[in-house]
């Protein structure tokens, strides 16, 4: 067992670094930023009281304890760096298990002397030691900024609390369902139901009860640095226990390569508009595209309430500064409407490197050869993945705009400003976005083994843009970002050079990826 989770952790060598940076590093940065916007309790004092005075500010952070350091950094980071470890638990147990077994490599593993439940022994051994680690790790670099060590313990715990359960979650829908597809949609499927109830119970006094039915909310009961209540952390713990014991009776019982729930077949003749190449292309991605721009249209509700009440929230003269920063301008919503429209772009380009990874996986597991083996040409394939990296990620944009428009045009009473406003500063970053899926697709085309990489650049242009400006980053390097480049509006002048210049550079990656797609080995 121990040399099955060795080869899990060794497969996982490449991006395993980019979780425990994200989660790690994150939990630094908040909580170094933090400290430089609020450094007295006067001014800490101020913005809590504009936190609670904030409608939308309890259903996606958690209610905030108190005005210590400490609690204000377990309020920004606690609830969504639990939500981001159970997204990374319920993805490596999936690619272990269900997504082995699927492609048959696990057969191989099992026809030698290996017990049947080994392999989902190992994998939850290996995902339960990262999350731990990534806790302890939180717990360790804390207090490198003076904050007490007790509490940075407790929420690197309750973080790793909720990935520990997630993983255990997956791995009986892994026994459930027979592809890994239908395994990721109801794990992270689940996921966002108990964040959805979490958020409920703390949006409503009346239902606070509902966080305690929640693991996300587990996360949030263990109050880090407000009473620091380590017994919580024994129920995930129970939790897991409980589903993984589940998972093993389950494997023990089915058939190998089947599920509990027997797959449907699908429907004898293809729908319309499921035909053709583009069609086929349509089928793959429309699940990952209407779950992200689902997704975002719930957050951007969210964060558009939170436009009205920005000149309460940034009553310190530092956070102005640093939202300005952030925002490209001098007013604190048009700035925080910069910032946040930055933030769904991000997200928007996950949805690019999504739908170009897919397209990877149907190229390494065989499944092109069927489709090029008719009429389709290479260029054809190619670019129907590529229309849906592109139009994926603008309707998501679209859908951030459009919630974040509505509910502040709602609040303000005046809805058409409000739309035009945030729908022009979500389109406005569609060249970055564009381009990080050129540069993706160009990866795929000319080195598609190491497609994965592409993650690698995201995570770093991600980092720059939303860190750099508070680290003191130099411009230099700033611009070397995409989402740097584009233009922040409303508050930031439209600069027509770097849109033209982001543009021609995504049209001329993508006509590069085609090109070279169309002269390589497939399946190289």
């Amino acid at each position: 067992m121990r040399e099955l989770a060795k080869l899990a952790s060794r497969r996982d060598r490449i991006i395993l670094p980019i979780w425990v940076d994200a989660l790690v590093g994150s939990a630094f940065s908040t909580a170094y930023s933090l400290k430089g916007l609020f450094p007295d309790q006067a001014s800490r004092q101020v913005f809590v009281d504009g936190v609670k005075s904030a409608a939308g500010a309890a259903p996606l952070y958690g209610r905030i304890m108190n005005a210590s350091l400490g609690a204000i950094t377990a309020w920004r980071l606690g609830v969504l760096a639990a939500a981001v470890a159970a997204v990374m638990s319920v993805l490596l147990v999936v690619r272990h298990t269900r997504a082995e077994e699927q492609t048959g490599r696990q057969e191989l593993v099992a026809a030698a002397a290996v017990d049947r439940t080994a392999p989902l022994a190992a994998v939850l051994q290996f995902v339960v030691s990262l999350d731990l680690g990534i806790g302890v790790l939180i717990g360790a670099v804390l207090p490198i900024l003076g904050l007490p060590a007790a509490g940075a313990f407790a929420l690197g715990l309750a973080v790793a609390g909720c990935g520990i359960f997630f993983a255990a979650a997956a791995s009986v829908c892994a026994q459930v369902f027979e592809s890994s597809r239908a395994v990721n949609t109801a794990a992270l499927s689940l996921l966002g139901a108990f964040y959805l109830l979490r958020a409920v119970g703390d949006a409503y006094h009346a239902v606070s009860w509902l966080v305690w039915a929640s693991p996300v909310g587990w996360a949030e009961a263990v109050q880090p640095y407000a009473g620091d209540r380590w017994w919580v952390l024994a129920i995930p713990a129970a939790g897991a226990a409980l589903l993984a014991a589940l998972a093993l009776s389950l494997l023990s019982r089915r058939d190998f390569g089947s599920g509990v729930l027997a797959a449907r077949p699908g429907p004898a003749r293809a729908a319309a508009d499921t035909r053709g190449t583009f069609g086929l292309a349509w089928r793959i991605h429309r699940g990952a595209v209407a779950g992200w721009t689902a997704g975002v249209l719930v957050g951007a509700l969210v964060f558009g309430s939170f436009v009205k009440n920005v000149q309460v929230l940034t009553g310190g003269e530092q956070v102005r500064k640093t939202l300005s920063e952030l925002g490209g301008s001098q007013n604190p919503t048009d700035a925080y409407i910069g910032a946040i429209m930055e933030v769904f772009a991000i997200m928007a380009a996950a949805v690019a490197l999504t739908v170009i990874g897919r397209a990877r996986a149907e190229e390494a597991d065989g499944r092109i050869e069927l489709v090029l083996a008719g009429t389709p040409s290479r260029a054809r394939w190619v670019a129907s993945h590529a229309v849906f990296a592109v139009l994926g990620p603008v309707l998501v944009l679209a859908a951030a705009g459009l919630g974040a428009g509505l509910s502040d045009g709602l609040s303000t009473h005046d809805p058409a400003h409000a739309l035009g406003s945030l729908l022009g500063g979500a389109f406005a970053q569609a060249p970055a976005v564009v381009l990080i899926a050129a540069l993706a697709a160009l990866l795929f085309a000319v080195a598609p083994k190491y497609t994965g990489a592409s993650w690698g650049l995201y995570a770093l242009f991600a980092f720059l843009s939303l860190v750099g400006p508070e680290l003191k980053v130099g411009q230099y390097v700033l611009d070397a970002s995409p989402f740097s480049q584009a233009p922040k509006l409303p508050g930031a002048a439209f600069a027509v050079t770097p849109v033209a210049v982001m543009g021609a550079l995504a049209v001329a990656g993508l006509a590069a990826a085609l090109a070279v797609f169309r002269r390589r080995d497939v399946l190289a």
